[in-house]
C-alpha cells in the first residue's frame, strides 16, 4: 500500500505474494508469518440543489489480514496460506429520500442509504523457484461474501411482472455466501537489481442468500407501514477478473523504484446486479409483482486501467521510508451511478514506513484518495431521483503489519 499498490514484481513476504502475486512464495528461504490489518474512513457529501443533501458516515471500519509461508525442506517448493480482505465496499449514507417511483412524486421522507459488499479471500498457494532468475506460483481461495442494503429501492427490471417497473420501495437486503476464485503468476529476475512480474486473478461467482423486508405503502398512497413484506432473497455477484504487470528496479543500494498496471474487468462483472425474491408473505404485494420474481438492477460500470508507483528509501540497513501514487479513473457511469454505488475515486497517494530487526519486521501504511465529484445530468435509472444531483467522495486508509521469521 505504501508504494501506490506497486507490488506484483516485488512480492517478498507471504502477505505480498498470496495478495497479488504467489510467484513471490518461491523466492522465499525461511518460513515467515504475517499478521495485520487495514482500515479507513471515507468522508462524502450529496446533493440535489433544492430537494435534498447529505453525507456519508466517516465511522472507522477495519478488517484482519494474514499470511504463512514454509519452504519444504530440500525442494524449491514454498506452500502459502492466507486469509485476505478482496473488497470492503461500505457507503452509508443519510439524506432525504428524493422524489420518484411511479409518477415520479414518492418520497420516503429522511432515510438511511447503506451498501456493502465485504468478501474475504482465504486460499491456499504454492510457489516453485525454477532457478535463480525465475519463480512461478498459483493459489486457489474460497472466498466469504455478505451483501447488505437499507435504502429506498426503485425496481428496474421485474421478470414475470414488468408492469411495476419502477414502482419505489423501502428495501433491506442482508444476504451471504461463498464463491471461490484462482491466481497464477510469474516472478523474473534477470539481474539482481532488476524484477519483472505478471498475474492473473480469475473472478469469484457467488450467489449470496438470505432475506429481504420492506414497505411499499407510500407508492401505492396507503399509510407508511400498512403494507410491510418479507421475502426469501438471493444475490448474484462477480468479483473481476485482474491481470497485474509491473518492474521492480533497485536504482541505488539504498533507493527502489517500482511500476505497475492492472487491468480490472468491471465490465463483465458489474454489467448487472440479479436479484431473486421468493416466498412473498404479503398478498397486497403478491397480487402486484407475485409471490415469486426476477429483478435486474442495471451497473453497466467499465473495465478500466489503474497505472501505480513507487519508491522505497533506505537511510539506514533497518529503515525503509515509502511512498507512492496511483491512478484509475471511475468505472462508474453517470447513467447508472447513485450514492450507494460511488466508487468514483481515481487519483491516490500513499506513504508508509518499515522496520526490520533480526527476525521481525513492521510495517506502516497511509493511503489518501482525493476527493472525487461526479456529476448526474439525466439519470439513467427508472424514478428518476437522482437526476440532476451531485456525489462527492473522499477516503483515508490505514495498514498495519508485523512480521517473523523461523
Amino acid at each position: 500500500m505504501a508504494m501506490g499498490g506497486a507490488d506484483v514484481a516485488w512480492a517478498s513476504d507471504p502477505l505480498g505474494a498470496m495478495g497479488v502475486n504467489p510467484a513471490g512464495l518461491g523466492f522465499l528461504t525461511r518460513a515467515e508469518l504475517d499478521l495485520g490489518g487495514v482500515g479507513g474512513f471515507v468522508s462524502g457529501t450529496f446533493d440535489k440543489s433544492g430537494v435534498s443533501h447529505g453525507n456519508l458516515d466517516s465511522s472507522m471500519v477495519g478488517l484482519p489480514e494474514g499470511a504463512f509461508a514454509m519452504p519444504i525442506a530440500k525442494t524449491p517448493v514454498v506452500l502459502g496460506i492466507s486469509f485476505v480482505p478482496e473488497s470492503g465496499q461500505l457507503a452509508n449514507w443519510h439524506y432525504q429520500d428524493p422524489p420518484g417511483g411511479l409518477g415520479g412524486a414518492t418520497s420516503y421522507g429522511y432515510q438511511q442509504n447503506m451498501s456493502e459488499i465485504l468478501a474475504l479471500r482465504s486460499a491456499f498457494g504454492i510457489g516453485v523457484q525454477i532457478n535463480p532468475q525465475w519463480s512461478v506460483g498459483a493459489s486457489v481461495g474460497g472466498t466469504y461474501q455478505q451483501n447488505r442494503l437499507t435504502a429506498p429501492y426503485t425496481f428496474q427490471n421485474l421478470s414475470p411482472s414488468p408492469g411495476a417497473n419502477g414502482a419505489k420501495t423501502t428495501l433491506t437486503l442482508d444476504t451471504e455466501g461463498h464463491g471461490w476464485n484462482a491466481m497464477v503468476g510469474v516472478i523474473y529476475k534477470p539481474t539482481p537489481n532488476l524484477q519483472f512480474g505478471v498475474s492473473y486473478e480469475s473472478e469469484t461467482q457467488v450467489t449470496a442468500n438470505g432475506a429481504a423486508t420492506g414497505d411499499p405503502s407510500l407508492q401505492f398512497g396507503a399509510p407508511q407501514g400498512t403494507i410491510p413484506f418479507h421475502y426469501d432473497a438471493s444475490v448474484k455477484t462477480v468479483l473481476p477478473q485482474q491481470v497485474r504487470f509491473g518492474a521492480s528496479w533497485k536504482v541505488a543500494p539504498e533507493w527502489r523504484l517500482t511500476g505497475q498496471i492492472d487491468w480490472i474487468d468491471w465490465k463483465d462483472a458489474f454489467n448487472n446486479l440479479p436479484l431473486t425474491f421468493t416466498h412473498g408473505n404479503n398478498p397486497a404485494v403478491n397480487g402486484v409483482i407475485g409471490a415469486n420474481f426476477h429483478e435486474t438492477f442495471p451497473l453497466s460500470w467499465q473495465s478500466e486501467f489503474v497505472y501505480r508507483t513507487g519508491v522505497e528509501f533506505d537511510p539506514t540497513e533497518n529503515l525503509a521510508l515509502r511512498m507512492g501514487y496511483s491512478y484509475g479513473g471511475s468505472p462508474v457511469p453517470n447513467s447508472t451511478l447513485t450514492p450507494t454505488n460511488a466508487a468514483i475515486l481515481e487519483n491516490t497517494f500513499t506513504c508508509g514506513v518499515g522496520y526490520h530487526w533480526k527476525d521481525y519486521s513492521i510495517d506502516f501504511a497511509y493511503q489518501y484518495d482525493l476527493p472525487e465529484t461526479q456529476n448526474i445530468g439525466t439519470s439513467g435509472l427508472l424514478g428518476g431521483q437522482y437526476s440532476n444531483s451531485s456525489i462527492k467522495v473522499s477516503a483515508q486508509t490505514f495498514a498495519l503489519t508485523a512480521g517473523v521469521k523461523f
